[in-house]
């Protein structure tokens, strides 16, 4: 049998989540409970009360934050028979606490508090007794106790499958990825209290994801009392703006004194040191490209690290044992069998204007000496103004050209001077062989960008 193909297209992306639909919103309610002994009845109750007429087709908004994993939470609770997780008689528990902690130290993760109700649920907590009289306010522990939950579920497939959805070129996150066994790993690390460790091992174990880890950890420790600002304009006066630079440089650890010479040369090796570690020529200078990196600021690498992290939990390394790599970035293709490398090639992606998506697919399928047809932009804004100078190019480049019906057409007999890129009705297509622009071979393989490997 012969061996299936898997492949993988590798890129990063900025993250942006949004939220542009809320179907549901729960109201500010207080209910205050005097003794300690009857909070969790009282926060039961309720939790049954309101995930029992809870749709969860819908988005749940609690105190103006979403839940993401509303159907699994209903599930969650339901098989616990509504009994409160979190807290214990108005106070938050060890595991509560545990939680609280790794939710307020997501970077740890490459991810955000804020994307896991952190700053809510704290304030909720911190609200949830009344200093004056002692009571307890049931309504506010309910929807802690709920966003607690849905943190935990939330984290869970961020760290497995990534915060957003991987086959696209659009940045959403989508509530559908989740899978049903979460709440039981949730269930199993609340009986052995193991929430942490049960978060840990879901994350991609591969040394690539793990090196990046453990660097944004040293980056934030190395940095935790610096911080600075990008340059961002430079200054008329070459002594004031050379001033900033060596600022900047001493900000970001990177300005040495222990360098031999006077201050400008000290400055001088700094800046030839600064541009090795972001892989520029090293001439001292303050060029286009090292200005620029000079604008990046402590959160911009802090980002960066985190994005990388996120495009290893989208990716992983393949399972499958015949498998095309392509790394995006990097311009290179791998092919590997049974665990050993049989091939590298260099590849051509998309620019920047036109960027190569990420993608995962099978590889069903290929084309021996294919056709190539022309895209509309090319044969408008290349081939038309050619042709408008020298019909001939098209026998010498073996095109032909086709009508709205697909029916070859003598070039001979068309004006070619009377078209434009808003007014081309024809479509070329180059003749099969070894001069053909796709070449001899064109890989297909399912998705929804039309993307190929010739």
């Amino acid at each position: 049998m012969k061996p299936t193909y898997y492949l993988l297209f590798l890129f990063t992306i900025c993250i942006i989540v949004g939220c542009n639909k809320c179907s549901h919103k729960k109201s500010t309610e207080i209910l205050l409970v005097e003794e300690p002994e009857m909070v969790n009845e009282e926060v039961s109750k309720l939790l049954k009360e309101e995930l029992k007429k809870i749709d969860t087709s819908t988005i749940i908004v609690i105190e103006q934050d979403s839940l993401f994993a509303t159907s699994m939470i209903k599930d969650f609770y339901s098989r616990k028979k509504y009994t409160v997780t979190f807290t214990d008689k108005g106070e938050l528990t060890n595991q509560g606490d545990t939680l609280l902690d790794i939710l307020k130290n997501a970077a740890v993760y490459g991810l955000f508090p804020v994307d896991y109700h952190y700053y809510k649920i704290d304030s909720l907590l911190r609200s949830a007794k009344d200093s004056a009289s002692r009571k307890f306010d049931a309504v506010k522990l309910l929807h802690a106790d709920l966003l607690l939950s849905d943190a935990f579920l939330t984290m869970a497939v961020h760290l497995n499958k990534g915060r957003l959805n991987a086959d696209s070129l659009t940045l959403e996150w989508k509530g559908g990825q989740m899978d049903t066994n979460v709440v039981e790993i949730l269930n199993s690390a609340l009986q052995k209290n193991q929430l942490r460790a049960a978060l840990d091992s879901l994350e991609p174990k591969n040394k690539y994801y793990q090196g990046l880890k453990l660097a944004l950890r040293n980056f934030q420790y190395e940095f935790k009392n610096e911080s600075w600002d990008s340059i961002a304009t430079r200054d008329s006066d070459s002594t004031t703006f050379m001033a900033r630079v060596k600022q900047r440089l001493t900000k970001s650890h990177d300005y040495f004194d222990e360098f031999t010479g006077s201050d400008s040369i000290k400055l001088v090796k700094s800046i030839k040191n600064f541009q090795c570690k972001h892989n520029l020529i090293e001439d001292g200078k303050i060029g286009k490209l090292t200005f620029k990196a000079l604008q990046r600021t402590k959160q911009d690498y802090i980002n960066q690290i985190m994005l990388n992290m996120e495009r290893w939990r989208w990716s992983r390394v393949p399972t499958e044992k015949h498998y095309v790599w392509v790394n995006i970035p990097k311009y290179e293709m791998k092919v590997v069998e049974e665990d050993t490398l049989v091939m590298r090639s260099r590849v051509i992606v998309g620019s920047p204007d036109h960027q190569t998506p990420l993608l995962k697919s099978t590889i069903r399928y290929f084309l021996i000496y294919p056709y190539w047809t022309v895209p509309y932009s090319i044969s408008t804004k290349e081939i038309l103004p050619i042709l408008k100078r020298d019909t001939s190019y098209l026998r010498r480049k073996r095109f032909d050209v086709l009508d709205r019906n697909n029916e070859v057409v003598d070039p001979s007999t068309i004006n070619w001077k009377k078209y434009s890129k808003t007014n081309f009705p024809w479509k070329l297509r180059q003749a099969i062989g070894e001069d053909n622009s796709f070449g001899i071979f064109k890989f297909n393989f399912e998705n929804k960008y039309v993307v190929y490997m010739l």
